[in-house]
């Protein structure tokens, strides 16, 4: 097994479990109407009911795994010549390392999503926890490290596929 192969599957199935701990750890510490908003002052101005949030973030996981796992195992299925890659000379002769390199892309995807709705639930979880005296800007960091995530999974693909198939593929 390659070293991305490998990675990205540690990811996805670390990524899987991280959002169902968080996902059941923060619906327990939720209280009843969770502050999504917040003012300058620190003051909530914006409540969702505690099961409606849980209910979409379990909606989101199940779309998000069931859809990008459903492309993933249909990608090898789609004939050669209709893949709009770089190099498609190259990679036409490297099926099985292209096939290998899209559905890592679209694993490393469904990990960054899963990853993502964990963080923002551990945020959601600690500002709302009435016994800290936590701050909505002590969490700025997540919006930037979402975006560099997603931004990083996203360029990934075809900075892949400018490369040549690895000699072992």
């Amino acid at each position: 097994m390659k070293t991305g192969t490998f990675f990205v599957r540690v990811w996805r199935i670390m990524s899987i479990l991280g959002l169902l701990f968080t996902l059941f750890n923060s619906y327990i510490s939720y209280p009843s109407d969770v502050a999504v908003r917040f003012d300058e002052l620190n003051q909530p101005i914006q409540f969702v009911d505690r099961e409606t949030l849980f209910y979409i973030a379990v909606a989101i996981f199940l779309i998000n795994n069931t859809l990008i796992n459903a492309v993933a195992r249909l990608f090898p299925r789609v004939p050669t010549a209709q893949i709009p890659v770089p190099n498609r000379e190259v990679w036409a002769t490297h099926r099985s390392a292209l096939n290998e390199v899209i559905t890592n892309w679209f694993y490393a995807l469904m990990a960054a999503i899963n990853t993502i709705l964990a963080l923002g639930l551990m945020v959601l979880s600690f500002l709302n926890r009435s016994n800290h005296g936590i701050e909505a800007i002590d969490f700025a960091w997540l919006l930037p490290l979402s975006t560099a995530i997603l931004i990083i999974v996203l360029i990934a693909l075809p900075i892949r596929l400018l490369m040549k198939p690895g000699k072992d593929a």
